[in-house]
């Protein structure tokens, strides 16, 4: 399969090349070669545009999908960028509320010790009272007092 393979190869060169040599005895004169020459250049041009044209737009198929996925990172940032901004914002207000609790706890702190004082103080002046009905109404009390 091989050897059938070189020997279509060596074949179709050497037919390739007759074709060439029978191309170069039919141009005899120098205008009708400059002309087939000027013909091949126009070809290789077309070849070449073809080929250029091929790469640039193979280029802008890929500038195009780098541009997508550079639009679907900027979305995903935004979007990312507005959930941290509004998680930053509730735990402002988580902070905001913890801190009038703190506030709120020491104020009732504070009116429990007020509490506490002005009960004492007013058991204080209800056994005072007590003890100054006592001596007054039961004798026994004024010796003690």
């Amino acid at each position: 399969m091989i050897r059938k393979r070189l020997k279509d190869r060596k074949l179709d060169e050497r037919h390739e090349d007759e074709k060439n040599r029978e191309d170069l005895f039919r141009i005899s004169d120098n205008l009708s070669f400059q002309l087939h020459r000027k013909n091949k250049q126009r070809d290789n041009l077309r070849s070449q545009a073809h080929k250029t044209t091929e790469s640039l737009n193979s280029l802008v198929s890929k500038m195009s999908e780098q541009v997508q996925r550079s639009e679907d990172t900027t979305s995903t940032l935004i979007h990312s960028s507005a959930v941290l901004h509004e998680t930053h914002n509730q735990f402002n207000a988580v902070g905001a509320t913890i801190r009038v609790g703190g506030k709120m706890i020491s104020k009732y702190a504070r009116r429990e010790n007020t509490d506490k004082f002005l009960i004492g103080l007013a058991l204080l002046v209800y056994f005072g009272v007590i003890l100054w009905v006592l001596k007054k109404r039961v004798w026994i009390f004024s010796f003690l007092f």
